[in-house]
């Protein structure tokens, strides 16, 4: 059996185009991943843009500035604190009869570049965030908060998951009962204090998750020809008629392939997680995720949430290997194996949902669609089957899970019964 999967694992590996697909991708991941931490850019406090490690040493000092429990004192004295220093040189009530731009140009002519830039931290704005109109200034929205409102602040905070529930994705799906009921436990689930701090290598991850979808590609390359070429070339008929190319043979193919989609995955995946964590630092595992965005219900470090993102990348690479495997014991052309894996792995994400609720959700499982934190963790997607209601994290386990174990056995029983002459 281990010589049968090391001659499979060779065949599928020295075709030049599956080398080409699995070196370029891994150089092509390197290159990316160069130039994800040579760009990055920032504004510092003199107005200045930098880039690369001085940027990410910006980012880190701001966010560390404030880092820490927020607990619901702290949060309402920092609020009150904001108040004081805004107001204590613009109008407090002028600023609710401005529009936002020239709220914007107000901060200019009464401050410093330097103090604009710390009053626009982030920081600021996620304290504000529970009562965020759209398109308000920070000021704006401190204008409207009353110390009574702000020493509710975490009552205001879970409030954003009703707000959301009510607002129903801009009107496109209607939420149940059901759902209702589980995204509102989950947000209670939130610990409280909420944790703050830096969390840049741990949410490059998740940023860059996405690329992970040309491994996918590569993989779907390497193994398109596991079958169909055994037809094209006609050695199906000589495999078929040993004594084992019914049986042994058929395993060793489908555990060949998912041994070597799981080591090159693994070695994708450590390209983006290793740029991410050695030049944006492994500081914040265990910050809440609602450090990135105060709105998500999910009780989650952002740590976690990293570790969940790239393993559905690596769930659903899994589903694709199988189904690879599937069509290609069903056709003897491999272009159109592949050509499937590209409709499905790629074009998917660029077919608009039309605000139709139930295609936006049958998007939202392809790895192009829900390889980005406010998909996965913000937007409140779900789909509720009578009482029992699965997440977009659930979902996309069990589809790709139910296609590894459909679409196996399609593999090898089709493969078993290929009548040849």
């Amino acid at each position: 059996m281990a010589r049968l999967m090391w001659f499979e694992l060779k065949k599928m590996l020295t075709r030049r185009v599956a080398l080409a697909a699995n070196i370029g991708v891994t150089v092509f991941l390197i290159g990316i991943m160069t130039l994800n931490v040579v760009q990055n850019r920032q504004s510092n406090s003199e107005g200045q843009i930098v880039s690369g490690m001085e940027a990410i040493a910006q980012a880190r000092s701001e966010d560390e500035a404030h880092a820490g429990p927020i607990t619901a004192e702290r949060a309402a004295a920092d609020i009150a604190a904001y108040q004081e220093r805004v107001f204590s040189r613009i109008d407090r009530d002028a600023v609710l009869t401005m529009t936002g731009s020239a709220v914007y140009d107000l901060m200019f002519q009464n401050f410093s570049d330097e103090e604009v830039y710390e009053l626009y931290n982030p920081y600021w704005s996620m304290l504000l965030r529970p009562w965020r109109a759209t398109g308000e200034e920070p000021a704006q929205t401190a204008a409207r908060v009353t110390p009574e409102m702000a020493a509710g602040w975490y009552g205001a905070v879970s409030a954003l998951t009703q707000d959301a529930l009510d607002d129903g994705q801009a009107g496109m799906w209607e939420y149940t009962d059901a759902e209702r009921a589980y995204w509102t436990e989950k947000q209670a689930g939130v610990a409280e204090p909420i944790a703050y701090g830096y969390v840049g290598g741990w949410g490059n991850i998740i940023d860059c998750s996405a690329f992970l979808v040309f491994a996918i590609l590569a993989v779907c390359v390497t193994l398109a020809p596991t079958f169909s070429f055994e037809y094209q070339s006609g050695a199906d008929a000589v495999v078929l008629a040993t004594r084992r190319g019914r049986s042994t043979l058929v395993t060793a193919k489908v555990v060949a392939a998912l041994a070597y989609a799981t080591v090159y995955f693994l070695l994708c995946a450590s390209v983006i997680v290793g740029f991410s964590l050695v030049f944006y630092g492994a500081d914040g595992f265990g910050l809440s995720i609602q450090s990135i965005a105060l709105s998500s219900p999910y009780p989650l470090t952002v740590g976690q949430a990293a570790l969940i993102t790239v393993g559905l990348m690596y769930a659903t690479c899994l589903g694709f290997v199988c189904l690879t495997l599937a069509m290609s014991s069903r056709t003897r052309s491999t272009l159109a194996v592949f050509l499937a894996d590209v409709v499905l792995v790629l074009l998917t994400g660029l077919v608009p949902s039309g605000g139709i609720g139930v295609l936006e959700r049958a998007l939202a499982l392809f790895p192009l669609n829900f390889a980005n934190f406010n998909m996965l963790f913000a937007a409140f997607e779900s789909y509720p089957m009578g009482p029992v209601v699965f997440d977009l994290i659930g979902m996309v386990v069990a589809v790709y899970a139910v296609l590894v174990v459909a679409a196996t056995p399609v593999a090898a029983i089709s493969f078993r019964r290929r009548q040849v002459a």
